[in-house]
């Protein structure tokens, strides 16, 4: 029975020895930060121990394995002895985990994919949105745990389409143009699809919003407005696009209509309509070719998920139709639009 043991406990003792020279093996081999000294001296124990494997030599193999340890402690210490692969496997994992969180609850990439905030936002554009501008929030929902501010008129925010609120807006307004014999304005929405949408904050709760010869009033108030220009539009060869600064608070931004300044369609009138509580009245800086609060009606609180912020990239898409006015690229070819990097969204 004691020879038994004393081979199990020989065996274990050359198992434990095989996997010593291994493992320090392979955190030798990955080491960068080690003296050529202390790396010959560890390789010579290596080969040493190797040799008292192959000899069935017990007790030179302990002996040795003690001074491998000694040397690996003193000079491998925190050099990882995992695979390559896991290492590559732990290293995407621990960036993907980081990504998440920083979508969920720091800042999330989003793309402009129409002109309706032109000229503010064009499509192409890419921008980052401030998730913690108004609270932290529960991931993947609409609930808050935490708010910090609120939204202010003039800011630009990124929000969840609110789908029944709208669906139920649309029927309202449609039932009571043809209840009053009044025009009706078509279908200003197409999709009742819960994706997101970004717009400029105009009214908050309790305001008085109204749509008045191609003006905006904000709680009886015009606001301010001074023509800048006018220029082709990017989407449609012939078309002319108008371009003014509007004024609400202490933001000044620029807006786009499709007729000059004078101009209006009396169908495009609308209010007085107040905010409810919780809600927000946003619309486009494209007024003439945006469907917001105008069409389907204000945005709940806790459906806004942050700001905007700023322009990380900016691409010329890639369709013959959008005719950008751009030297050398007048059909778009999917190029970046330099100037446009970096630009704070306002």
């Amino acid at each position: 029975m004691s020879d038994e043991k004393e081979k199990a406990g020989k065996g274990e003792a050359f198992k434990e020895a095989r996997e010593l020279v291994e493992s320090t093996q392979l955190r030798l081999d990955r080491a960068r930060k080690i003296s050529d000294e202390a790396r010959y001296r560890i390789q010579e124990e290596l080969n040493a121990l190797r040799q008292g494997i192959e000899r069935d030599d017990e007790e030179y193999v302990r002996e040795v394995s003690e001074t491998i340890e000694m040397l690996a402690g003193d000079h491998l210490a925190g050099v990882s002895v995992k695979p390559v692969w896991r290492e590559y496997a732990e290293t995407i994992g621990l960036a993907i985990l980081c990504a998440l969180i920083l979508r969920a609850f720091f800042f999330e990439a989003f793309k402009i994919p129409s002109g309706s905030m032109e000229p503010t936002l064009i499509s192409g554009d890419y921008i980052f949105v401030n998730k913690l501008r108004y609270g932290v929030r529960v991931p993947f929902t609409t609930q808050f745990v935490l708010r910090f501010a609120e939204p202010e008129r003039g800011e630009v925010v990124v929000f969840r389409f609110p789908a029944e609120e709208a669906r139920e807006y649309v029927a309202q307004e449609r039932a009571r143009q043809i209840a009053a014999g009044e025009r009706t304005r078509g279908d200003c929405v197409t999709s009742f699809d819960e994706k997101d949408f970004i717009k400029r904050i105009i009214g908050l709760p309790g305001d008085v919003i109204e749509g008045r010869n191609a003006r905006l009033y904000v709680n009886g108030q015009p606001l301010e407005r001074t023509p800048i220009r006018r220029a082709p539009a990017p989407e449609e060869q012939g078309k002319t696009a108008f371009y003014s600064t509007e004024k609400i608070d202490e933001r000044t931004y620029q807006i786009r209509e499709d007729r000059a300044p004078g101009r209006y369609d009396d169908r495009r009138d609308f209010g007085p309509i107040t905010v409810a509580d919780g809600h927000f009245f946003a619309v486009g800086d494209n007024r003439d070719n945006s469907a917001d609060s105008r069409c389907w009606g204000q945005v709940p609180k806790d459906y806004i998920k942050g700001r905007a912020m700023i322009i990380w990239m900016s691409v010329r898409p890639p369709d013959p139709s959008y005719a950008e006015p751009l030297a050398g690229d007048e059909q778009g070819d999917g190029r970046f639009r330099w100037e446009r990097f970096g630009l704070k969204v306002r």
